[in-house]
């Protein structure tokens, strides 16, 4: 871990979570302490109470931390919804795990699409984004989806930033469940931070190789591949997108990216690094390699 001074850990706090300058190192410490104590609970949850124990976890979450919540409501599309937009341009039944801060399914709605936003819990999304036409606010978990939706009902199923807070036990089964309530020939879109680049929750305030946050697993794209043609889906494409403000890259779909992308992964992964220096060149190459943050489609 790298050591950084109280100023420098409140500058990268408020940066990773795009909050103001209200909040301080005291809003940190808090944050730290609370979010270990939760994702241990998470990790020791069975089969038979993890519903409630995720659900109770990410409640006291953002009642506790409330300045997490900081920027919900409407802001102007950015370029990574501009992305979205054109990997989506006729207009779809769309069903979103894990809307957050509602940003994206808000923007999607206004383009035409009927969305179905949902959130583990009330004090997220819902409780804060309301009265926008074409969105529908759901209390799900995120893994049982085809008891609470009609089998082959959407179109597109989009997950962004959330199949690393699953417990690992569970993301086999998430992807069985959206290819459930997708229709045939739908799609499912989902991006994740890659295993290489290090953790990319809380631990990048302060530069840890291991997270003890709620950023239970990361993944690469290898095993989401594998995952995903386990639950039944046909096809696997990775989306290459690098959104800016002055000029955006894709995004393209590519199953021979996908394939280089897995080939990268593989070679990584079977080389064994112990020493902290060995392992941060072992990333900063990966990262030369495959994107930080996967983005990919899988199609039933």
């Amino acid at each position: 871990m790298t050591s950084f001074t109280d100023l420098e850990i409140v500058s990268r706090y408020r940066k990773l979570y795009g909050l103001s300058d209200s909040v301080g190192l005291k809003h940190v410490e808090r944050h730290r302490k609370l979010e270990a104590e939760l994702a241990s609970k998470l990790l020791c949850s069975t089969p038979e109470n993890r519903l409630q124990v995720f659900a109770d976890c990410y409640t006291t979450l953002y009642k506790e931390l409330p300045w997490l919540n900081e920027g919900i409501g409407h802001r102007p599309p950015n370029a990574k919804d501009r992305a979205w937009q054109r990997l989506l341009k006729k207009p779809s039944m769309i069903y979103e795990v894990g809307s957050g801060k509602g940003h994206l399914i808000s923007h999607l709605a206004r383009l035409g699409h009927h969305c179905v936003a949902t959130e583990i819990t009330v004090e997220r999304g819902a409780k804060h984004v309301r009265n926008i036409d074409g969105v529908e606010w759901r209390v799900t978990n995120g893994i049982n989806l085809a008891k609470f939706e009609q089998p082959e009902t959407y179109d597109v199923v989009i997950c962004s930033q959330v199949i690393e807070h699953f417990h690992p036990d569970d993301v086999q089964s998430h992807f069985e469940n959206v290819r459930t309530i997708l229709k045939p020939g739908g799609q499912y879109f989902f991006d994740t931070p890659h295993v290489g680049a290090g953790p990319q929750d809380l631990s990048l305030v302060f530069d840890l190789d291991r997270s003890p946050f709620m950023h239970l697993r990361e993944y690469d794209f290898r095993g989401l591949r594998s995952i995903a043609y386990s639950a039944g889906f046909k096809s696997v494409e990775a989306i290459l997108c690098y959104p800016s403000t002055r000029l955006t890259i894709g995004p393209i779909r590519s199953n021979l990216l996908m394939q280089f992308y897995c080939l990268v992964d593989g070679v990584f992964s079977a080389l064994k690094f112990t020493h902290r220096r060995e392992r941060t060149i072992r990333r900063l190459l990966r990262c030369a390699m495959v994107p930080a943050n996967m983005w990919l489609v899988a199609v039933t």
